[in-house]
């Protein structure tokens, strides 16, 4: 059909509002998402080098937490 029509069809046009909504916060998600990698990579600069395997041990255990955890 036409998209013009769907524009007087409201159960289309509540899938695109749904659709634009869901696009539009995964968007702000990805953004967030990268400004924390950003705020992590900061912080591991902080660390002196005698520290940063400690470090490595930690974030690997966080990591290997979240890998049990997924689904």
């Amino acid at each position: 059909m036409n998209s013009f029509y769907n524009m007087w069809n409201m159960d289309y046009v509540q899938q695109q509002a749904n659709a634009q909504q869901h696009h539009h916060e995964q968007q702000l998600q990805v953004a967030e998402t990268a400004r924390k990698l950003q705020d992590f990579l900061d912080s591991w600069d902080k660390i002196e080098p005698q520290y940063q395997s400690e470090a490595t041990v930690g974030c690997c255990a966080v990591l290997l937490n979240y890998m049990k955890n997924c689904k």
